[in-house]
């Protein structure tokens, strides 16, 4: 492997394993989100500099409040909160596409399907959730920033700078095949009554991921729904692992190992290569999300998790190859 490649596989399986353990050992909410918050940083060519990050931080306080105190004022009135739940999700669209990034777009769509969905539970809760996003996101950009200081990014050629700023695509079409896609299921999410946060999570991470592959509808499809299968048996298989040696480093050297695989995976040119940043999301979110506390129902935890993982993705992708069919990425060129 390329030195370069090798330096950013090790940074990504350090810094993701520090945030993972951390939060095992510290016991904090929502630890998993900021290990995903850490990849995303981490598997970007170079660090986010600090203004960008201070701006991000900003905005995820004052979007997660605002979330929760229109979600709190409406949620007595069901069709005012769904309609507004919706707006939310079309704005986050809006907001990732105008060139804000896939992170920001991420933690905009928290705001608008996690916070308003927890209202409902729980508005203890959720103002847990409103404080304890933010301050994931904070350690996560801190711990990536410290490991593109102690392992250094090569410095990004002019190409690849203009490649990264210059979106080759109709941000109109994206935000309605994006919304197609999206707010369905936040629909029938919300009206169904589940209560699985870490599913909507894995939807805001999934919309922005497939929006960011340039391919056909059924090529995407094809290579998201791979991601999340490979993501899935790499939680079922250190489930399996955990059942042998059930302490909590097992966890720890667990998500080393499988970020260091995937991430070399990713590095590399065979088929599986372009699943492999999407499937270590997937296996962070499904078999972090079950991981702690270590208990007898680990096994149903764990099983429970990947089917509700696996019927969001389906639900996400099926819909996605049907927006693809009637609203392609690009509109056809009128035959001569």
């Amino acid at each position: 492997m390329h030195t370069e490649n090798q330096r950013s596989v090790t940074r990504l399986a350090l810094g993701v394993t520090g945030v993972f353990a951390l939060g095992l050992f510290l016991g904090w909410p929502l630890a998993i989100i900021g290990a995903v918050f850490t990849a995303l940083f981490l598997q970007a060519p170079a660090a986010l500099p600090l203004a960008a990050f201070g701006k991000l931080f900003v905005f995820s306080i004052g979007l997660m409040f605002t979330s929760f105190l229109l979600s709190s004022i409406f949620s007595p009135y069901p069709v005012v909160f769904l309609i507004l739940v919706a707006i939310g999700i079309i704005l986050s669209f809006i907001w990732s596409v105008s060139g804000a990034g896939v992170l920001p777009g991420v933690i905009a769509l928290m705001g608008a399907l996690m916070i308003p969905n927890l209202v409902l539970q729980s508005q203890d809760l959720a103002l847990v959730l409103v404080y304890w996003i933010p301050l994931n996101l904070l350690f996560a950009g801190f711990v990536s920033t410290l490991m593109f200081v102690l392992i250094p990014a090569a410095p990004q050629t002019a190409p690849q700078k203009k490649a990264a700023t210059s979106p080759d695509f109709d941000s109109h079409r994206r935000i309605v095949r994006m919304s197609l896609v999206t707010v369905p299921f936040a629909m029938a999410f919300f009206i169904s009554g589940a209560s699985a946060l870490l599913v909507l999570f894995f939807v805001a991470l999934l919309s922005q991921q497939l929006a960011a592959m340039p391919a056909a509808g059924k090529t995407v499809a094809k290579a998201m729904l791979t991601a999340n299968l490979l993501g899935a048996a790499v939680s079922i298989i250190c489930y399996e692992i955990n059942v042998i040696a059930p302490v909590i480093l097992t966890p720890v050297l667990l998500c080393f190992f499988f970020c260091l695989t995937l991430g070399a995976l990713g590095k590399s040119k065979v088929p599986l290569a372009a699943a492999a940043g999407s499937a270590i999301t997937t296996a962070l979110i499904v078999y972090g999300g079950s991981v702690a506390p270590f208990s007898d129902e680990a096994d149903v935890k764990s099983i429970t998790r990947v089917l509700q993982v696996a019927s969001a993705a389906f639900f996400v992708i099926i819909a996605y190859v049907v927006v693809d069919e009637f609203w392609p990425e690009k509109e056809p060129q009128a035959t001569q």
